[in-house]
């Protein structure tokens, strides 16, 4: 595969435009005109990325955690990045801070940053994009996602304090979470908000073809372009293309046709078969996801006995060897060890199919219903193998007793059915998702707020012995809080909080002619791509 040159800037007759417009769509090597008598005079650089999922609207409240919108972090920038092999959290839009307190942090901000529709990037234009996320029509996705409320205030030009509604000792690194938009379009073009991207990054929102894909073009106006270094990386495409291919096979067989730089999240047998073609290569890195099963205690899993049965029918080895090709680690726990609160001291849950069924006829035998019928979850997009993952746990729990019906879902419909507390869906019948969470923070406060305490944006479980917990490690900082947090992940592991599987390593086929090197964020940068020397 070569690595992609289409489209020009001069008028051609219109045939070789209309043949120009097909071979550019479908990606495919430099185009020649010269058979219709006219050759271009400036090629076009285009990076085209296939990706599991689309959007299901662009508000910058759902941008944050960017795989709800793969590549939309080209558009959007934030006041500080992540160092995910130190950890370090640097500067980016902001170029200094200083924490006054528990709740708030002053930024001093980068000069001379403009928005792509020309607007000033200054202290007013964080506090107009901040105050107007944490609105109460906007709030609920961002709250839910950092576990905050936040707001703005202008101190000078640039500078501009940030603070927490509560005492947070970690509200820097959930700033790696709050892109910041055009106070031009929120204040004159608030309709556009949910449908076009407006920021400050490298790349411009060109187009979003629904279904299909999203288009950027890349910023002749991007501070990074004098200081690649605080910004990232460099640009080094015209055109940015992500197609929206939700079937990891299509994905690959993209790549495998040249139609498309890099597949998203393919298999290892889709990498194995790489391994013949000179043009591709396979890259799999380990991740910040993990596979788990979000079932609560409530409803049909308000019996220990039920979660526990649940956990142990589980054959995590055999999903992991013969679906996920060994990708993968088996965890007794939401995060791996690069988060603080990580314990190491939770082993995994064994597979034991015979307990578990005793288990769920004990509770049968107490009145449980076992029985009942309950819809087991996937999100359509979430990582290669994720409908055979997903069946296969169906499989697994029928076995033993279980009653599950398995339900593939595009985004559009998972995350409204799976965005609720439990609080909202008592007396309903039990839904069980098949999750991958990623914990970008790296501090499991963050996953535990928002999946194991009463009050969690989307959380089916309820403990107060838990909140306790939570709410003890979260207010404190340093080796203090990894003890508490550690103390709460020991709680609700005893509890069987959530059904477990493992630590993800993520893969992706790539074309030999872009230079790539996946992080532990796994985002689709393009600032972080070149194409090969």
């Amino acid at each position: 595969m070569t690595f992609r040159k289409t489209l020009t800037r001069t008028v051609v007759p219109l045939a070789a435009l209309l043949l120009m417009a097909l071979l550019a769509a479908a990606c495919v090597a430099p185009v020649d005109t010269g058979a219709a008598g006219e050759m271009m005079e400036e090629e076009m650089s285009v990076l085209t990325v296939a990706v599991g999922q689309e959007p299901t609207h662009l508000e910058a409240t759902w941008v944050a955690g960017e795989t709800n919108c793969n590549g939309c972090r080209n558009i959007m920038e934030m006041l500080v990045k992540r160092n995910y092999e130190t950890g370090a959290v640097l500067p980016m839009l902001a170029t200094s801070w200083e924490r006054l307190d528990d709740r708030t942090i002053q930024f001093q901000l980068r000069e001379g940053v403009t928005f792509h529709d020309g607007a000033p990037f200054n202290a007013e234009a964080v506090a107009i994009s901040i105050n107007y996320m944490w609105t109460a029509e906007l709030s609920q996705t961002l709250t839910g996602t950092i576990g905050a409320t936040l707001s703005a205030e202008v101190v000078d030009e640039y500078v501009v304090n940030v603070s927490a509604a509560d005492p947070d000792q970690i509200l820097l690194e959930k700033l790696y979470f709050v892109v910041i938009s055009s106070p031009k379009q929120i204040q004159e073009e608030p309709e556009t908000y949910a449908s076009k991207l407006v920021g400050t990054g490298p790349y411009m929102m060109e187009e979003w073809r629904r279904g299909e894909s999203l288009i950027m073009a890349a910023n002749p106006d991007w501070w990074g372009h004098d200081d690649p270094e605080a910004a990232g990386g460099k640009i080094s495409f015209d055109k940015l293309i992500y197609r929206f291919l939700p079937e990891d096979t299509v994905r690959a067989a993209a790549a495998q046709a040249g139609e498309v730089d890099i597949a998203q999240f393919v298999t290892p047998d889709q990498c194995k078969s790489a391994a013949d073609d000179p043009n591709l290569r396979c890259e799999s890195a380990p991740s910040v996801e993990t596979m788990f099963v979000r079932m609560g205690n409530q409803g049909l899993f308000a019996d220990r006995r039920v979660r526990l049965a649940l956990n142990l029918a589980i054959d995590k080895e055999l999903i992991i060897d013969t679906i996920l090709g060994g990708a993968a680690t088996i965890t007794g726990q939401i995060v791996n060890a690069t988060a603080t609160g990580h314990n190491p001291n939770l082993e995994p849950y064994p597979y034991d199919p015979d307990e578990a069924q005793a288990l769920l006829e004990a509770a049968a035998a107490d009145g449980v219903d076992v029985g009942q019928e309950f819809t087991l979850a996937s999100r359509q997009g979430l990582h290669a193998g994720h409908v055979e993952v997903v069946q296969a746990v169906a499989g697994m729990l029928r076995d033993v007793g279980f009653n599950p019906t398995v339900a593939v879902m595009p985004p559009d419909t998972f995350n409204p059915a799976f965005s609720h507390n439990w609080s909202e869906l008592e007396g309903q019948p039990s839904w069980v998702a098949i999750h991958l969470h990623g914990n970008e923070i790296l501090d499991v406060w963050y996953s535990y707020a928002n999946y194991f305490v009463c009050d969690g944006a989307v959380s089916q479980y309820c403990s107060e012995e838990m909140d306790r917990l939570v709410a003890a490690g979260g207010a404190l900082s340093g080796e203090a809080r990894d003890m508490k947090l550690q103390e709460a992940g020991q709680f609700v592991y005893d509890d069987i909080a959530y059904g477990l599987i493992a630590h993800m390593d993520l893969a992706y086929l790539v074309s030999e002619d872009l230079e790539w090197e996946v992080k532990l964020d796994h985002r689709l940068q393009a600032k972080e791509m070149s194409p090969a020397q």
